[in-house]
C-alpha cells in the first residue's frame, strides 16, 4: 500500500509513501480515509499523526495527469473524493497532527487543513491552496476552515490569490502552529505535541473538538455529497486549461 498505518503505543501514524511527490488520486484518498478512521477507532490511540516518508515533500496534491485524462464526470468523482477526505478527516474525534516536512499544495494543503495542529519543517515547508491558479474556486467549506485558523489580513491572499507560503509566512498567518529546522526539529515538535495531548482526557478532547468544529460540519457534509456550483469549473475552460498549463510549465490563459 502507498498509505501505511502503524500503531506506536498511544500514537497512530499514517504515512504517505508515493515518491517523488505523494500525488493523490481516488484510490490514495480512500486509503487515507480508511487509515485515519481506523486510527480514530483504535482503542489505545490517543493522538493521530499524518506524515510523509518522502524526503522534503508532504504532498503536492492531486496528480494533474490523472485528472486531465478523465472526462467531466470522472473529474467530478475526483473532487467528490476530496470532499469525502475533507469531511471524514475533519470529523476525527481524536487529536490529529500533520507533520509538514515539505510542500503541502492544493489537495495536500486540504489534507493538512483537516488536522488540529500543523507543524512544519522550516527550510522546505510550503503551504498553498493553489486551486485558483489552476482555474478552480476554493470551495466554501475549505474557505470557512481556512478563515477559522487564518489571520483576517491574510485570508484574501490565501483564498483569492492562492498565496504560496513559506514556513515563516504560514506560521504568521496562523495556518501553521510551529516551525522547526530539519527533520529532527520537526520530530521534536511532534513529540512535544503528543506529550501534551496524551496527558489530557480523550473524552474531553473529543467533546471539545466537536464543540469547536460543529458549525463547520454541515458545510463539509454538503460538499462531500454535492459539489454544487463547483462542478461547473471542472471542464476545459477552467480546470482543463489550468492543469494543462501546469503540465506545460506556462501561465494559464483563462477566457472567462
Amino acid at each position: 500500500m502507498s498509505v501505511i498505518l502503524t500503531h506506536e503505543g498511544p500514537v497512530s501514524v499514517i504515512t504517505m509513501d508515493l515518491p517523488p511527490m505523494n500525488l493523490l488520486n481516488i484510490e490514495v484518498i480512500d486509503q487515507l480515509i480508511q487509515c485515519h478512521e481506523e486510527a480514530d477507532h483504535h482503542p489505545e490511540t490517543r493522538v493521530i499523526i499524518t506524515r510523509s516518508a518522502v524526503t522534503e515533500m508532504f504532498s503536492n496534491g492531486l496528480n494533474p495527469m490523472y485528472v486531465l485524462k478523465r472526462d467531466e464526470a470522472g473529474r467530478a468523482d475526483v473532487f467528490r473524493a476530496i470532499g469525502r477526505l475533507l469531511n471524514r478527516l475533519f470529523k476525527l474525534g481524536k487529536p490529529h497532527i500533520a507533520a509538514l516536512n515539505g510542500p503541502a499544495m492544493a489537495g495536500g494543503a486540504v489534507l493538512a487543513l483537516t488536522a488540529d495542529f500543523r507543524y512544519m519543517e522550516q527550510e522546505h515547508g510550503r503551504l498553498c491552496f493553489s486551486e485558483p491558479k489552476v482555474g478552480l474556486p476554493i470551495p466554501e467549506p475549505i474557505s470557512a476552515i481556512i478563515a477559522s485558523f487564518c489571520t483576517p489580513s491574510m485570508v484574501r491572499e490565501v483564498v483569492l490569490y492562492g498565496k504560496n507560503m513559506d514556513a515563516q509566512t504560514a506560521l504568521a498567518s496562523g495556518l501553521v502552529d510551529a516551525v522547526a529546522p530539519g527533520e529532527e526539529g520537526l520530530q521534536e515538535l511532534i513529540e512535544q505535541g503528543v506529550g501534551r495531548l496524551a496527558r489530557l482526557s480523550p473524552a474531553v478532547l473529543r467533546a471539545t473538538k466537536i464543540g469547536m468544529r460543529r458549525r463547520l460540519y454541515k458545510l463539509t457534509e454538503t460538499f462531500e455529497n454535492d459539489l454544487g456550483d463547483f462542478a461547473q469549473f471542472t471542464h476545459a475552460d477552467f480546470l482543463g486549461e489550468g492543469l494543462q498549463a501546469l503540465v506545460e510549465q506556462r501561465h494559464p490563459v483563462f477566457k472567462r
